[in-house]
């Protein structure tokens, strides 16, 4: 009798690869459930995963004189569906060796057969899942792999009503295929090979030829790519990012290790709750690589079992620090991951300073000199890291900087105080310049000084404003004590130019005079050391806050030349913040630009002068707004409505300027360009009211910063609405008052006339 072949979807065959992988690597307390309707295509599965990793267990190091099978396939029993008792069962039958090490952990297990359940009585099935409800009482039995086939019906009645087998899962992996009813004869795949007969592969409790030598723990292959160290993004557009540290070269010394700790034990659970969210991605792309965070778990529990050195456990901790930091630098910043990478690193320290502090060394055995060897070639991603460890400062500034970028996370899962993460962040940079010394190489002091200032910076925004502020100065004050312009022109000015961002925030709150100086001192500087050929949107960006800067410092002391060069600088910035590359960059700069003009014109000037700079306005004014216009309110950093009402304000001065009395024509088109620009901010209004589900009756939460922005607009709209019109019917009579009645929306005339 022919055995009739099947194709394999390519879906199926990805998944069953994920499978396999996941398996290879031995670890502890691994549960999978694998769901197939199928069940040929899943008696066939389970043949040639019992196969290969048979196969896998005979190639494995030959200098193991230890013969225990690595996989082993049990039928469930119907009448006493109790997997646990099968394992047990076989374990019973099949004792370990006495001199079994580490490298030959206990078998893994697939369990087949709970399709059949489906045909027993519902006790027979209440009892298969109060088995599986009891998992936490027969952990002993999962000290390696559990693999659960089960149709998808059953994998959905697991979840459901064994919540605590699902909450222990490591992945579940879903095969595509119909429904089919069982078979007596087990066919094979053409892409998998002859599997041959699953009854034979199932353990009839001889081992026979079956036995095969066991693989080492930790042997899956690794890949060799080697992957550059990077930083993360920078913390706001125009300062320098907070750093992680270079790595550098430190020696090993070999006190023993302590015994696990809970928070390496809350870490593991972390790893493997990722590990599993990775595994069950529908769409995760094939790759060794996303299997290295568990082997390196794997080398962490048998270094800490044969109480290996701390120096190897901090190196284990930081190959798994070093995989999820890469992770974040390449864009995936999850709490999740931020949150392994703090522990990770947090545990290097912690054997760092036992190892530091310890007085006691000892030879290393053979089996922790064996392990290490393989840790450092296997799971180290750096070459250069393969046998070293950054200094302890570097370390506590890659470790207050996750604590900072955590603090930045607004994800909505994140539960993560920012305030808390932010003082953490500040601690480990301030012992980290505290565990510097004369050696110390001055960039570290300086990533450290300038991460130190942004960090408290941030703090500012949540509490004690002016003394984190006054912190912040002082950090980045130091940091440019070791820095050298000439050498590091780029490093320097970003320190200048985040210096002179706090003394710009210092000023908001108080001696507004003494520190807008000196943030225009500092904006200076870094523009010394900018090239707008080299870094043409940092150049531009410390040009538009050196504006600000005179501008905001004119309020203050009225000075004519303080706002041209404040417009000089707006201009020079627009030269680089094009519309076309950062539009709404671009946009800020124009309103920027129109409200130094308006000022410059309101204050300063007299007759032509006022009435060129107050064109200017417009035509910025202008341009701010058609930019803003074609993006999203989210993506602007000033306010649209207000810059509305400044146009439309610097349309009416134009207007009524005397100047313009004699040019009726221009007189008129001002005062039309005014009312519809006032009309506009009143329509934009109830756009805003239309957008929270309001209307104008409504008591809207004048609280919050945005509403009271729009209110405010709306507010200043009318009362030049009213201006204009009588503007309309001072120069133009009462057909020109009428005409302005005509362009008001029917909904405003009550209030527009009730002020007239």
């Amino acid at each position: 009798m022919s055995i009739p072949s099947q194709k394999v979807s390519s879906s199926n065959k990805l998944i069953y690869q994920r499978l396999k992988q996941a398996i290879d690597l031995n670890l502890r307390r691994q549960i999978f459930i694998a769901a197939c309707d199928d069940l040929c295509l899943r008696d066939c599965l389970a043949a040639r995963l019992h196969a290969e990793l048979a196969a896998e267990s005979a190639g494995s190091d030959p200098r193991s004189p230890i013969y225990y099978p690595r996989f082993v396939s049990l039928e469930l029993d119907l009448s006493d569906p109790n997997p646990w008792g099968s394992i047990a069962a076989w374990l019973t039958q099949h004792p370990p060796p006495q001199n079994r090490g580490s490298y030959s952990p206990l078998p893994g297990f697939q369990i087949l057969g709970a399709e059949h359940l489906t045909r027993q009585s519902a006790a027979v099935q209440w009892s298969f899942l109060s088995y599986l409800r009891d998992i936490e009482a027969n952990l002993q039995m999962c000290e390696s792999t559990l693999l659960l086939w089960v149709s998808r019906p059953w994998l959905s009645s697991i979840e459901q009503s064994a919540p605590e087998f699902w909450h222990w899962r490591t992945g579940v992996f879903e095969f595509e295929g119909e429904p089919t009813p069982a078979k007596g004869d087990f066919g094979h795949f053409e892409d998998f090979g002859n599997s041959g007969d699953l009854r034979n592969l199932r353990d009839s409790g001889d081992f026979g030829n079956k036995l095969l030598i066991s693989s080492l723990s930790g042997q899956s292959p690794i890949p060799d790519e080697q992957f550059p160290i990077s930083y993360p993004p920078s913390p706001a557009s125009d300062s320098q990012s907070v750093q992680l540290a270079d790595e550098e070269q430190s020696s090993i010394s070999h006190p023993p290790s302590p015994a696990p700790d809970s928070k390496s034990v809350q870490l593991a659970d972390l790893v493997l709750a990722a590990a599993s969210e990775d595994l069950e991605a529908e769409n995760n792309a094939e790759s060794e690589e996303n299997f290295l965070p568990l082997q390196t778990l794997q080398y962490i529990e048998l270094l800490q079992e044969h109480q290996c050195s701390c120096e190897a456990l901090a190196l284990a901790y930081h190959s798994l620090g070093n995989y999820y930091r890469d992770r974040i630098l390449g864009g995936d910043i999850s709490e999740q991951n931020l949150t392994i990478a703090i522990r990770a690193i947090e545990q290097v320290i912690a054997y760092l300073d036992v190892d530091t502090n310890s007085q006691q060394n000892q030879p290393l055995t053979d089996e922790c000199a064996r392990l290490i060897a393989q840790l450092t070639q296997n799971l180290t991603q750096y070459a250069q890291e393969s046998n070293s460890l950054p200094p302890i400062s570097d370390l506590l500034n890659d470790l207050g900087t996750l604590y900072w970028m955590l603090s930045r996370d607004r994800t909505q899962h994140n539960a993560s105080d920012p305030v808390s993460c932010l003082e953490r962040s500040i601690a480990l940079y301030l012992e980290g310049l505290n565990r510097t010394d004369a050696e110390t190489v001055p960039q570290t002091r300086v990533r450290l000084n300038k991460n130190l200032g942004i960090a408290s910076a941030d703090l500012a925004r949540y509490r004690d404003k002016t003394e984190n502020l006054q912190h912040a100065v002082a950090a980045y004050q130091q940091a440019l004590l070791d820095l050298d312009p000439a050498v590091e022109p780029q490093q320097y000015a970003a320190a200048q130019n985040n210096l002179a961002t706090a003394y710009w925030n210092l000023a908001q709150d108080g001696e507004p005079i003494v520190y807008l100086k000196s943030a225009i001192a500092a904006y200076t500087q870094a523009l010394s050391c900018y090239s707008p050929e080299r870094e043409p949107l940092n150049y531009a960006g410390v040009q538009n806050n050196l504006g600000t800067a005179c501008w905001n410092l004119a309020q203050h002391q009225p000075s004519e030349p303080l706002l041209v060069r404040a417009i000089s600088a707006y201009r020079e910035a627009l030269k680089y913040r094009t519309r076309e590359l950062v539009p709404a960059a671009a946009a800020a700069t124009y309103n920027n630009l129109g409200t130094a003009y308006w000022h410059l014109a309101n204050h300063f000037q007299q007759k032509q002068a006022r009435t060129e700079s107050l064109q200017q306005a417009i035509t910025a004014y202008e341009a701010a707004l058609d930019i803003a216009g074609k993006l999203d309110r989210t993506q602007l950093t000033f306010d649209a409505l207000a810059a509305r009402n400044n146009l439309g304000l610097a349309h009416y001065q134009l207007a009524t300027d005397p100047d313009f009395a004699a040019n009726k024509v221009a007189q008129t088109s001002h005062l039309e360009a005014a009312l519809h620009h006032q009309l506009q901010v009143c329509a934009e209004w109830g756009q805003h009211l239309n957008d929270k589900g309001l209307t104008y009756g409504d008591k809207l939460n004048l609280q919050a910063s945005a509403n009271s922005q729009a209110a405010d607009s709306r507010q200043t709209a009318l009362s030049y609405i009213v201006k204009t019109i009588r503007a309309f019917y001072s120069e133009c009579g009462l057909p020109g008052q009428n005409l302005a009645l005509s362009k008001v929306p029917g909904d405003l005339l009550p209030e527009i006339l009730r002020r007239l």
